[in-house]
């Protein structure tokens, strides 16, 4: 295989699963925390959205892709917030919770309460079945953290810890976590002196962050006394932007596309632009891809169809350009002409876009590789349903 190829099988085999891993680092030093964390996946299309507070809220600035779904948060109080994606583990203890979206609990945490401890005692009330591939961590100002697993909660005031795709329940050691970016980012911290400061935070996260397919797309380094946000893009720990957090609240509720802090020329706004191309939506995939030997196999034993999906939605959902949407999920069952999931994608957005026959050829595809596709069955009557319409209309 050429080098592309062995580069492609690292990124693939490193990853939890493709586009979902980050990493997280927190360090409390002479009545001092700070917080680093890395998000890492397919999408440079992140924001950050702020939230004013009241006279019974927290103000809280959120972070998260154009889903607007918040995968992190910090608030004025100093409580700080990462999701991280996980192996499924099983939640058991579910009997006589509350029954409220993960996201809904999320916004009465970081809109009032500062400390783990609150966190904690309100959490262990609502059933967080969805965290059976999952899990949260908070820090507070103090330097206290909270890992919620679902079943578990592990609370902990240690100078230094260490967070990502892995359950500290299921180990014996951070020795037996099988994730190499983790390993090269713990062993910089052992290895070197530790620094009560932003600086040196993030040169830690720089050892975690992550290259490839699904990188490391913006790492947040927070002082959580000073209240401060050190924003790098793209894996690009040479330049950053630093936000005031109360300053940025004061500024009233709204969001910011991370890229757009950033100068046009640097290299994390080229890359989302990049990525961005209406008329190229492919681009970045293609030239990772155009030299590699990577069989149809390889690509969905790897889940590089999760991949093609996650863009293709984001074009279809959230930019709303169907051509965008049309051009990668194409891409996609070319690269895997055998799977059922991309041709009901690609009919999908032939649906969205009027092109009845296009629709119906995709969901016949997919319905062929999966006989049980019932969504497939629905929308092929659909689309001839449509079809039929349209026909008479013109007669």
């Amino acid at each position: 295989m050429k080098g592309i190829v062995v580069f492609l099988f690292a990124v693939f085999l490193m990853l939890p699963r493709l586009g979902d891993a980050c990493s997280m680092y927190k360090l409390t030093k002479n009545g001092k925390t700070i917080v680093g964390n890395n998000e890492d996946y397919t999408s440079p299309n992140s924001q950050f959205w702020f939230e004013k507070g009241s006279a019974d809220t927290y103000g809280v600035m959120y972070m998260g892709l154009l889903d607007k779904f918040a995968q992190g948060a910090v608030n004025e109080q100093g409580l700080v917030f990462d999701g991280f994606w996980e192996p499924y583990l099983e939640v058991k203890n579910t009997e006589g919770k509350l029954e409220i979206p993960i996201q809904d609990a999320l916004k009465k945490v970081m809109e009032t309460m500062s400390s783990v401890e609150e966190v904690q005692s309100y959490l262990s009330t609502v059933n967080l079945n969805i965290l059976e591939s999952g899990q949260l961590v908070f820090v507070d100002r103090s330097g206290t953290y909270l890992i919620i697993e679902g079943d578990s909660m592990l609370s902990g005031d240690e100078a230094e810890k260490t967070f990502s795709n892995f359950y500290y329940s299921q180990i014996e050691s951070i020795d037996d976590v099988d994730l190499q970016y983790y390993q090269k980012g713990n062993e910089f911290i052992r290895d070197t002196k530790q620094a009560q400061t932003m600086d040196y935070c993030t040169e830690a996260m720089s050892n975690f962050a992550q290259l490839g397919i699904a990188p490391t797309q913006y790492t947040t380094i927070y002082d959580l006394q000073e209240l401060t946000i050190r924003v790098h893009l793209f894996h690009d720990f040479s330049d950053y932007v630093e936000l005031d957090l109360k300053e940025e609240l004061q500024k009233g509720n709204r969001h910011t596309m991370i890229a757009d802090l950033f100068p046009d020329g640097s290299k994390g706004v080229r890359h989302s632009n990049k990525y961005n191309n209406p008329e190229h939506p492919t681009l970045l995939l293609e030239e990772l891809l155009s030299t590699s030997e990577l069989s149809e196999q390889d690509f969905l034993e790897q889940g590089f169809d999760y991949i093609i999906n996650e863009l293709g939605y984001e074009w279809l959902n959230y930019m709303k350009n169907v051509d965008g949407a049309i051009k990668v999920f194409e891409y996609g069952t070319q690269l895997m002409p055998n799977s059922a999931n991309l041709h009901d994608s690609l009919g999908e957005a032939y649906f969205v876009n009027n092109e009845w026959d296009n629709a119906i050829t995709s969901y016949e595809k997919s319905l062929a590789l999966n006989p049980k596709n019932e969504n497939a069955i629905e929308m092929i009557a659909r689309a001839r349903q449509q079809s039929e319409q349209n026909t008479s209309a013109d007669q």
